[in-house]
């Protein structure tokens, strides 16, 4: 080779290197949008590899910061004044994929919000197995004394795999949960590993889901890109009569839909409750512009931390609602 030709050669080499180093400084700057592709992970594919969801969570989104603001001064004065130990907030608007946050990462537990998964995962087998929600699967009502929302329970018997779906949604039933996920264990860790998302097992914490990370369950429901159109507007259809209205929904103009699920736990150490956690996340369907709105939230008192959802549910409806006037 010519010695000019060697030259070109560096010379394009050094360029390539400059390049690749300007374009991970920018990324490093937060300039370049950072994404990650959720992809079903699955065995049974040889020739595709679906897409479920684009993962934006690094890309920021300065022209939502007022909203951010507004967010920031709920959860300060949550915090602060009414002693709530700590609040959570991701907010996606579902048009254009641009979304903010506060504490959006923190870790909590997820309790009934898993539920979406078993919903989930039953519309999944239905998908190839449409009978499997005719199955008839046992119910025995247990003691729910102990919790904040109580679900109008179903008298004992056997119930179809349908109706105990409906029951597990519309009233958050944990006896109507264990019948269902007794009954298919493995297809809910299916839903987790599709969507990236830690399935957790006996030596994972009790907190272990944020606000941002649980948006994929709806997000990817939404997208209708893990289960077919139909499957994902029935599951939506059932998370809109979701009865608990303490929360997110409390907010809202009655008028507006609202798909979504609600989640408490109360944490207990050697006899003696230490935290209570309350939680709201699902889809607002304000006209024309749907948002994603998850509120995680753990103190001392239920109806703090509700009034606390609906507070900052409230605030980010009227700016939505300000925001897309004519």
């Amino acid at each position: 080779m010519k010695k000019h030709h060697w030259i070109i050669v560096l010379v394009a080499l050094g360029l390539c290197f400059f390049i690749g180093w300007l374009f991970k400084y920018e990324q490093d700057k937060g300039l370049v949008p950072k994404t990650t592709q959720i992809r079903n992970a699955s065995a049974q594919y040889q020739y595709i590899d679906p897409l479920i969801l684009v993962d934006n969570s690094n890309v920021s989104y300065p022209q939502l910061n007022p909203l951010k603001y507004i967010i920031s001064a709920h959860v300060s004065q949550a915090e602060q004044a009414l002693k709530v130990e700590d609040v959570s907030v991701y907010y996606r608007d579902m048009v254009t994929g641009q979304w903010t946050g506060v504490n959006e990462n923190d870790d909590y537990a997820p309790s009934s919000m898993l539920k979406v998964g078993i919903l989930m995962a039953y519309l999944k087998i239905a998908v190839t197995d449409p009978g499997v929600l005719d199955e008839m699967l046992t119910y025995t009502p247990t003691d729910d004394s102990g919790q904040f929302y109580k679900p109008k329970q179903l008298p004992a018997g056997e119930y179809s795999a349908r109706d105990l779906l409906v029951q597990m949604i519309e009233q958050s039933d944990n006896d109507a949960l264990d019948a269902l996920n007794k009954a298919h264990p493995q297809e809910l860790v299916d839903v987790f590993n599709a969507l990236g998302i830690s399935y957790p097992t006996v030596n994972t914490p009790a907190n272990f889901m944020s606000p941002e990370i649980y948006s994929r369950m709806f997000r990817a429901l939404y997208n209708a890109t893990y289960l077919p159109d139909a499957y994902s507007e029935e599951a939506f259809n059932l998370l809109s009569m979701t009865s608990f209205n303490q929360g997110i929904v409390s907010g809202i103009a009655a008028s507006t839909t609202v798909a979504h699920k609600f989640g408490e736990q109360t944490d207990v150490v050697n006899g003696a409750v230490t935290d209570k956690e309350l939680h709201d996340c699902g889809i607002v369907y304000y006209p024309n512009h749907p948002y994603f709105l998850c509120i995680m939230t753990r103190g001392q008192d239920f109806p703090t931390l509700a009034n606390v959802i609906g507070n900052i549910s409230e605030s980010v409806y009227d700016y939505v609602v300000s925001s897309n006037r004519s």
